[in-house]
């Protein structure tokens, strides 16, 4: 018997076949046998828990009331622009703003119609959601699957349950307090606010955020007052310090002292 018409066989080097849709679109073509394997849900699980990480399919931007997708594959695989189409209405002045993609949902939010949207390219199902009345604007926000059953690997989320993290705060005084609430598409319902107390040294919340792990972080950006003449700000990605020195003609200038490549950085988590 020949090796590849073992099935068992087969799964295994299919199996380790790159993750990005080509190649085991490819696999599949070659046969009716190496089809049926290929587009098995149970193989398919398998592969997705095998790469673990799903590939990069490309990015989404937004624009004038328009969703655009880029898409990273080659051709002839590249999906065109317009092939996850999104029109967006927005009556006030303030525009919808595109904070976040991950397993497979877009999120976008308004702070001024005090709105979110959870929108799933693949199928084009999209929530419109109302965070709670304590959010008068929303600094920042994430999506997640909240698939929790064993062996569930990340790449096919579009049946499984969703979460929504929004983030706001509010000064008062000398204190700024940061409060988050947790939507949950199971329940239909938001969680009771979370929230903590900052000492006020101009903290902004950032409209970026990562998931690490299983735990989400956002960005805090304050102000740090340090000793003069010496002055800090940051140019993403960089973090700069400069002092105020005299030149060699006795004229105050400012010069930088060092730079900060934050992408270059390790941090612990």
């Amino acid at each position: 018997e020949h090796p590849l018409e073992d099935d068992d066989l087969l799964r295994e080097i299919l199996l380790r076949l790159p993750p990005q849709p080509p190649y085991l679109l490819r696999a599949s073509l070659v046969a009716k046998r190496w089809r049926h394997i290929a587009t098995d849900p149970k193989f398919l699980r398998r592969f997705r828990v095998h790469h673990r990480k799903p590939p990069l399919l490309g990015d989404f931007s937004y624009e004038d009331g328009r969703l655009s997708f880029r898409s990273t594959l080659d051709l002839p695989y590249r999906i065109p622009p317009d092939h996850f189409p999104l029109q967006l209405q927005h009556h006030g002045r303030e525009p919808w703003t595109l904070v976040d993609c991950r397993h497979g949902r877009v999120l976008l939010i308004n702070s001024e119609m005090r709105q979110v949207i959870v929108w799933d390219p693949l199928t084009g199902d999209r929530s419109l959601l109302s965070p709670p009345p304590a959010f008068d604007d929303m600094h920042t926000a994430a999506v997640l699957c909240a698939a929790g059953e064993q062996g569930h690997a990340h790449g096919a989320c579009h049946s499984s349950p969703f979460k929504v993290v929004v983030v706001d705060s509010c000064e008062h005084g000398d204190e700024t307090v940061v409060f988050v609430s947790v939507y949950a598409s199971e329940t239909g319902v938001w969680s009771d606010l979370l929230s903590t107390t900052l000492a006020s040294m101009g903290i902004a919340v950032g409209n970026r955020s990562t998931l690490v792990g299983r735990r989400w972080r956002c960005w805090l950006l304050c102000f740090v007052v340090p000793p003069l003449p010496v002055i800090c700000c940051y140019h993403q990605p960089c973090f700069r310090m400069w002092d105020r020195k005299a030149n060699c003609y006795g004229v105050a200038v400012w010069v930088l002292r060092k730079s900060i490549e934050l992408q270059k950085l390790r941090v612990g988590v």
